[in-house]
């Protein structure tokens, strides 16, 4: 008797939680940055006007609607001018640094500076061929790129 009861509150619990789960909207935010751009966002946008797409219906909810949606977003934009200022203009997300690619840059980069280098270079055909002084600059600007992100 005590297992069917348990079992009963457990298979309710999980009809609870399940149905709060699915009642939330789901989708995400379509905004226009001062460029024109369009960008599709998990979050609302500070300072903007967006636009919520659900994922189910496609329906689109405007920042200008009453809408629970709305109502965070005039929370948003009471906060003082100062905090918009502080908001990134542009966010990266970088890879890990890797101490084995940090290592190849570095022995690249004092093989492709060092003075009279001449740098030969296997095509896809099999063929061999000598870089220019454009190339051997081109991967020059390549290894010191690679050599910031892994290395620093």
């Amino acid at each position: 008797m005590k297992n069917f009861a348990l079992t009963i509150a457990l298979c309710a619990s999980i009809s609870v939680i399940s149905h709060n789960t699915y009642a939330d909207k789901m989708g995400y935010y379509r905004w226009t940055d001062n460029e024109g751009k369009q960008h599709f966002t998990q979050q609302p946008p500070l300072g903007r006007r967006y636009e919520f797409i659900e994922t189910r219906s496609g329906a689109s909810i405007s920042s200008g609607g009453s809408d629970d949606f709305t109502e965070v977003r005039e929370e948003v934009e009471e906060e003082p001018d100062a905090e918009l200022d502080n908001v990134p203009d542009k966010m990266e997300i970088l890879p890990p640094k890797d101490p084995a690619l940090c290592k190849k840059a570095q022995e690249n980069l004092r093989s492709l500076t060092a003075n009279g280098a001449r740098i030969r270079i296997t095509n896809p055909d099999g063929s061999t061929r000598m870089l220019n002084a454009e190339e051997i600059k081109q991967q020059e600007n390549r290894a010191q790129s690679i050599i910031k992100l892994h290395c620093n």
